[in-house]
């Protein structure tokens, strides 16, 4: 059986492991600074909400200008939800652009990637007197829903 270390320079070897590990090394730091910069912004598109998010897609800050008062109380919750998943996608779209030169096209990435926020379809615009949850409003003068002999206002009449 022949050696397999046969005719290699031991020199030229460890010189070759030395730049392969110093090449990691500027590759982890690299790394290590573009995931601790992932963090993102978003503001609601009327300018209420602003939130700021970790690497990890924590929350590390929210603020509410003027134009939250406008906001109905019931439409403040989902429109916080809203910011905050848009700049979760943000957050992902880093951290994953930051580990495909590492990652990219393996198991890893994958594996990685299944837990993030994937893009979702931009809503559909509602028609006017549409409310939140998809229900349209028969308004009359006054501007209050009508009530027929359900009382509640609703559709089927």
């Amino acid at each position: 059986m022949a050696n397999p270390f046969d005719g290699l320079d031991p020199d030229a070897v460890l010189e070759q492991l030395r730049r392969q590990a110093e090449d990691l090394e500027t590759k982890a730091a690299q790394l290590r600074t573009e995931l601790t910069n992932a963090t993102a912004k978003a503001t609601s598109p009327d300018g209420a909400v602003t939130v700021t998010l970790s690497p990890t897609g924590a929350l590390q800050n929210i603020t509410f200008t003027a134009a939250a008062s406008k906001v109905p109380p019931e439409k403040l919750g989902p429109l916080v939800m809203r910011t905050v998943q848009a700049a979760q996608l943000t957050v992902s779209e880093r951290v994953s652009a930051s580990l495909t030169d590492q990652f990219g096209g393996t198991e890893t990435m994958d594996f990685i990637t299944q837990f993030m926020p994937k893009p979702q379809p931009p809503p559909t615009r509602r028609a006017h007197d549409e409310d939140e949850d998809g229900a349209i409003l028969r308004k009359r003068k006054g501007g209050r829903p009508q009530s027929g002999p359900d009382n509640g206002g609703g559709l089927l009449r």
